[in-house]
């Protein structure tokens, strides 16, 4: 279990074997001190706890996403019906943006994350695999269904590469 839901227990819950965990903390290379310290800052803190940001991120990134997404078709678009001096270079760098992008698309479907109280989350934006992290159960959807997950996460790597291009592009016609 990742270090920030075990100090995240100990905060939270009242009723479980603080000892072991504490144990765990030590064994990875924290002092009782700093254990301490970090619940104390866990329990007076107002911000929110790491799944609610990483929930918001997800849902900002998706939207940022299809938002990015409409602005490098539009420009594309504009591409392809152009008569623009740099059009085949901005063609090749188009290629090798996508496949950049498709990689860093990869990266974010291999990305793990504290996505619930009690979920691991591989995948961001769009999770392709939870791990229960009570009962250490691994659960993936169906094939069908995580190709799409994956290609999702593939978008917004593409989105991420492309946008760069296409507003330059945009820039100087």
């Amino acid at each position: 279990m990742p270090s920030g839901y075990l100090l995240d227990m100990l905060a939270d819950s009242e009723d479980l074997d603080e000892q072991s965990i504490c144990w765990v903390l030590q064994e990875r290379g924290q002092t009782q001190e700093e254990i301490n310290h970090s619940v104390k800052r866990r329990r007076n803190s107002k911000l929110p706890r790491s799944q609610t940001i990483w929930t918001m991120a997800r849902w900002f990134t998706l939207a940022c996403t299809l938002i990015v997404s409409y602005f490098n078709f539009t420009g594309f678009y504009r591409l392809l019906h152009s008569e623009h001096i740099f059009k085949v270079p901005l063609y090749v760098f188009s290629v090798g943006c996508v496949i950049c992008g498709f990689l860093i698309g990869f990266k974010l479907t291999s990305h793990l994350y504290l996505g619930s109280r009690t979920m691991l989350y591989c995948g961001f934006p769009v999770a392709i695999g939870f791990v229960d992290l009570e009962t250490n159960e691994e659960s993936m959807p169906v094939k069908a269904k995580m190709l799409i997950y994956m290609a999702i996460n593939a978008l917004v790597g593409v989105s991420l590469t492309l946008f760069p291009l296409m507003f330059i592009y945009i820039l100087m016609d």
